[in-house]
């Protein structure tokens, strides 16, 4: 019988993958620090969270020039910016990139502690490692002010914590799980969808080992006693954003985008996972590209679940006891994100569905994938090695375009039309008309939200 994710028990030996992470992560940070020499890139949401970090230094408060007092979004980042700056004598710019620099550390080193823990092939593990150390999506959002990626590895983190949650069933560590999720309610409000995703992770979980079946009820504990623990601080934050304006998580406004369009920039975009930050404007091509690709991995993953059954088990016990392992896990919580985003972008006006606001399901999506290929062996022996072939291509090719955005970056690269610490905006802001602009008058912007 082919092993499979639900029965591996060797994660925590020794890899030879393990010398390579810390001096990765290293020079990742290296790079990111590098990439930043001309400054961060600010779009919409970085000057808001500026200004906030400004006003916070100022002892003004949690506000910006657009809101007195913030509820758009959460307060962490900006007050991380603030914290920083105060200590140590960078500004909240300076802080930013700093903060990237540190959760682009700590990326590297919890994605190779993920992968380590899920793969057989030691090859894949450093592939997978590297791609998230030196590849274009790090680097971009190295280069970004904006609190994305940290959010993405606070997900990495708490798939980290449920499969040792998973392994030892002890309740600390599905107490630290639910302090994560509400910890990164305070990067992103989207993390709301992290709580039905794990709760019912938890209801399907199985027993380890050759247990008998867990008893409902403690399924049921277990999932809502998590569920309960997550929403406390999100709840208490948004009863004080209600109370001030009347919302939420924020003013909103209806989308004027509707789920097929949106569904479309879901499939794009799944196929610029592959590649981030290449060919940026080809969305026909990459939507081409992801339905190949979500194709060849549908057809390949149902070929491996029909190879790895029990003997004796049905189709469908198969599926459920995936979907109680961590592969299970993250698909739940990459295809859940996507789901979820479609609802939202389709009923919220915010900017089009790219690699950005998408970001969050990457690494799930990225470890699936490289998961996917290290069980082809189940399929026959000369599986394997097509797999490491296709997943080196890939792995060189991501770190081919890291190692030119990093370049690009360093030498002034604006990298998208809305950067606000671009020479562009550096111009308009020298124009001497904006500074014959009398003080205190009132100023109308043709931008979304007058920036």
């Amino acid at each position: 019988m082919t092993t499979i994710d639900e029965m591996h028990d060797h994660h925590d030996a020794a890899r030879r993958s393990d010398r390579w992470a810390l001096p990765l992560a290293a020079l990742s940070g290296t790079l990111v620090l590098v990439s930043n020499l001309g400054g961060i890139a600010v779009g919409d949401d970085g000057v808001g969270y500026r200004a906030t970090a400004d006003s916070l230094l100022r002892g003004d408060g949690l506000q910006y020039f657009l809101e007195h007092p913030l509820t758009v979004w959460p307060p962490l980042w900006p007050s991380l910016m603030a914290g920083l700056a105060k200590v140590t004598p960078l500004d909240p710019v300076g802080a930013a990139i700093a903060l990237n620099t540190a959760v682009t550390v700590a990326a590297v080193v919890l994605v190779h502690r993920l992968l380590r823990r899920l793969l057989d092939d030691d090859r894949l593990v450093l592939l997978g490692t590297a791609v998230v150390a030196l590849g274009s999506s790090t680097i971009g959002f190295g280069h970004l002010l904006m609190t994305d990626f940290a959010f993405s590895v606070v997900v990495v983190a708490v798939v980290l914590v449920l499969l040792r949650f998973r392994d030892r069933r002890d309740i600390w560590s599905l107490i630290a799980a639910a302090a994560l999720v509400g910890l990164s309610f305070f990067l992103r409000y989207a993390a709301l969808y992290l709580i039905p995703i794990v709760a019912l992770w938890l209801l399907i979980l199985p027993p380890p080992g050759a247990e008998t079946p867990r008893r409902f009820g403690r399924r049921v504990a277990e999932a809502g006693g998590f569920a309960v623990l997550a929403t406390l601080a999100p709840i208490a934050w948004m009863l004080r954003n209600h109370a001030l304006d009347g919302t939420f998580t924020g003013p909103r406004y209806p989308s004027e985008r509707g789920p097929v369009g949106n569904a479309v920039d879901i499939v794009a975009t799944v196929g610029k996972f592959l590649l981030p930050g290449v060919a940026n404007g080809r969305d026909r091509l990459w939507a081409v590209v992801g339905v190949v690709a979500v194709i060849a991995a549908v057809v390949l993953g149902v070929r491996l679940l029909v190879a790895t059954r029990l003997d004796g088990e049905s189709v469908a016990a198969r599926v459920l006891r995936l979907l109680g392992g961590p592969t299970g896990l993250l698909l739940l919580l990459g295809v859940g994100y996507l789901t979820y985003m479609l609802y939202v972008r389709s009923t919220t006006a915010l900017n089009r569905l790219d690699l950005r606001l998408l970001e969050p399901a990457y690494l799930p999506l990225m470890a699936c994938g490289l998961l996917l290929v290290d069980r082809l062996g189940a399929l026959g022996p000369a599986w394997p090695g097509r797999g490491l072939i296709v997943a080196r291509v890939w792995a060189g090719a991501n770190i081919a375009a890291g190692i030119v955005a990093v370049v690009a970056f360093a030498m002034g690269n604006p990298y998208f039309d809305g950067n606000y610490s671009s020479d562009t905006f550096d111009r308009v802001r020298a124009n001497p008309a904006v500074a014959a602009v009398p003080e205190g008058c009132r100023v109308l912007s043709n931008l979304p939200n007058a920036l």
